[in-house]
């Protein structure tokens, strides 16, 4: 592959190549380079806890669950310890994966993965100076109502609300 290198941002980088596919053809492809996320859901009890972050892509507040980039040379569970102490200001004490891949295959490289930290700590949040966040938290019977009924729009905290409420 010799990928030409279209845009080069704080975050992303933009590919285009020309991909030899499976059935011989040819296709030109478009890719974001991303780096691996990670996103945690906070649980405690009967409650669970999510951020609204305002979004200035969308120009809207989402309901999402802590995440963040992971850093170079960070594991994926450091980056999920630090990510929600500094949005939601919780300390996990144990983190059990939910799950991990691709965001959207089709053409970005960004790789998640999604924890459960159970019974976190109350501790000082620490957002930075571009996250604009609130900590909200809900009643899991009020967050199962919120994801059923379309107010949770970002799609890696209605994954990992979903797969913690059918293993419970």
């Amino acid at each position: 592959m010799d990928a030409r290198v279209a845009y080069s941002g704080r975050r992303i980088v933009v590919e285009t190549y020309t991909a030899k596919l499976p059935n011989g053809r040819d296709m030109a492809v478009e890719r974001v380079v991303f780096p691996n996320v990670v996103s945690v859901l906070p649980v405690a009890g009967s409650y669970v806890y999510f951020i609204r972050q305002y979004r200035p892509a969308l120009g809207i507040y989402t309901l999402e669950i802590p995440s963040g980039v992971v850093d170079k040379g960070e594991e994926p569970e450091e980056a999920a310890r630090r990510e929600l102490l500094e949005e939601a200001g919780l300390e996990a004490r144990a983190l059990e994966k939910l799950f991990e891949g691709y965001v959207s295959p089709g053409y970005s490289t960004e790789y998640a993965y999604i924890y459960l930290a159970r019974d976190p700590r109350p501790s000082t949040q620490r957002p930075e100076e571009y996250e604009v966040i609130e900590v909200v938290k809900m009643r899991l019977e009020e967050a199962r109502e919120a994801l059923l009924g379309g107010k949770i729009g970002d799609m890696r905290a209605a994954l990992a609300l979903s797969l913690y409420l059918l293993s419970r």
